[in-house]
């Protein structure tokens, strides 16, 4: 990834930016798939661009929560990794630049039949402030201790099932 940098990328940068945003995006497998959200990270901070850095590891970080066998898998610390990169790289910019926008999406909706474009109508955009990320880690961190020690429930909190 290295050699990658080192390319001439005069006039090309916002341009290599874009795709791999878009590979990034379009990547199913983050395990096996190609590093494209750290080849974007490493374009974005190279250029200095660290909330655009941090957004893509926000992104990253949503997927990896989804993906069922780095939730429950306490030996795995991608989660914990992705938060630390995006703590330090938020810390380098000045305190009241440490945030990005990021999209989520909107709990409790149900997909109806999706027509071209319906998709994003299911997402809303949300302040992400270095101070929450800190708070989601610490959080992390608790969740990985309690998984660890043997103290954890027998259901994800997030899921809303009525236990009989």
């Amino acid at each position: 990834m290295g050699k990658f940098l080192k390319f001439p990328l005069v006039g090309l940068a916002d341009d290599v930016d874009a795709i791999l945003s878009s590979l990034c995006h379009k990547t199913l497998n983050l395990a096996s798939g190609p590093p494209y959200h750290q080849m974007l990270y490493s374009l974005r901070i190279s250029r200095n661009n660290f909330r655009g850095a941090a957004s893509i590891l926000f992104e990253r970080l949503q997927r990896l929560k989804t993906t069922s066998s780095k939730i429950h898998d306490p030996a795995d610390d991608s989660l914990t990794q992705c938060y630390l990169m995006m703590i330090n790289t938020l810390s380098s910019v000045r305190q009241e630049d440490a945030y990005i926008l990021a999209e989520q999406k909107v709990d409790g909706v149900a997909p109806p039949q999706w027509g071209i474009g319906q998709g994003k109508k299911l997402l809303k955009r949300q302040i992400i402030t270095l101070e929450t990320l800190r708070k989601e880690y610490q959080a992390e961190l608790d969740r990985v201790a309690a998984i660890e020690s043997g103290q954890f429930p027998f259901v994800d909190p997030r899921d809303d099932m009525d236990i009989l």
